[in-house]
């Protein structure tokens, strides 16, 4: 837009300078008042192509026909060499997502790609769904734009082939259950290391110093959101766990029934042991009597030590039955 501004600048005024040099005598002032408009139209035109504006959390980066400037425009109004393009690096926090179904991803930023398919120390691929919050240090942006290319190309031909490889190689060391459960926080810090590594040894690459290749971007933790293996096998682990609950229910259910077989066996055992120490040749009332006195005996006994613990206060007997008075808090 500002080339084309220019080049309107430059027609209206070799306009005007045609229109002075072929006026004749005659018609001078109308001349001159015609060329004088252009003359303010051109120079309106220079001016609107010099003053360029960057928007917040942004720098400009400025070529001159191809070349890159060293240095950036920082946000806001600026007058700048009608002749430059300026490109435009966002400069605030970034963050590129790898979730989702397949789609390749199209080098925008925040919309990485879907998410990572990583096989883990055991052989079982895992679906890793995760962020990688990163920031471009402003200062070098120009040499970014001059070694890599725009932003689109820095996110496609950098930061995307940096992350999935941190991802394989991260996960490869890591058996799947670890991956997925009790090892999470070590998995993302090894990402995270590994593509700060990554993202170092391509800007050395692309010919920046070792110092400036640390200081080009501001990695911040990875963000790990899932880690998932094949759907087969998580259905296989939700049966066996399924599987071992039951397990578990059965054995509970078998010692509950074994705890009841012996506590019938042994009050048969008591009531046999009874009877065989009854002496022969009672008639069943007399063994009816005979149980009934136990069984009062047993009460008497309990009563009475209820009376000692002070449990009970008052005992009324009243034909066959007691009655009991508890001490008034119940005890």
């Amino acid at each position: 837009m500002a080339f084309f501004l220019l080049i309107l600048a430059v027609f209206a005024l070799l306009a005007a300078l045609l229109l002075l040099a072929k006026a004749g005598a005659r018609h001078r002032a109308a001349a001159s008042v015609g060329s004088g408009t252009l003359f303010v139209i051109a120079a309106g035109l220079v001016i609107a192509t010099a003053v360029r504006i960057v928007p917040p959390g942004h720098v400009g980066v400025a070529t001159f026909f191809g070349a890159v400037q060293p240095g950036v425009y920082e946000e806001g109004l600026h007058i700048v060499n009608p002749f430059y393009s300026l490109e435009e690096f966002s400069i605030r926090r970034t963050m590129f997502d790898f979730r989702g179904a397949e789609s390749g991803g199209n080098g925008r930023l925040g919309s990485a790609g879907a998410e990572i398919v990583s096989v883990s120390a055991d052989s079982t691929p895992l679906r890793v769904d995760l962020g990688f919050p990163l920031r471009l240090n402003g200062p070098i942006a120009w040499k970014v734009f001059q070694r890599i290319g725009p932003q689109r190309a820095v996110a496609l031909q950098l930061i995307v082939p940096a992350a999935r490889s941190a991802v394989r190689d991260a996960v490869a060391g890591f058996t799947w259950r670890d991956a997925a459960t009790g090892s999470r926080d070590k998995l993302a810090a090894r990402i995270e290391a590994r593509f700060r590594e990554l993202v170092e040894q391509d800007l050395i690459a692309a010919g920046f110093p070792e110092e400036e290749a640390r200081q080009t971007f501001t990695i911040q933790p990875v963000q790990l959101r899932k880690v998932l293996p094949p759907n087969k096998v998580l259905n296989a682990v939700a049966e066996k766990i399924a599987a071992e609950e039951d397990l578990e229910r059965q054995k509970t259910l078998t010692q509950i029934a074994e705890e009841e077989a012996r506590r019938r066996q042994n009050e048969g055992r008591g009531v046999n042991n009874l009877f065989a120490e009854l002496p022969e040749g009672f008639s069943p009332s007399q063994i009816r009597e005979v149980l009934g006195a136990i069984a009062d005996k047993t009460r008497a006994e309990a009563m009475m030590k209820a009376v000692e613990t002070g449990q009970v206060q008052v005992v009324v007997m009243n034909g066959a039955q007691p009655a009991i008075s508890l001490p008034p808090d119940g005890g």
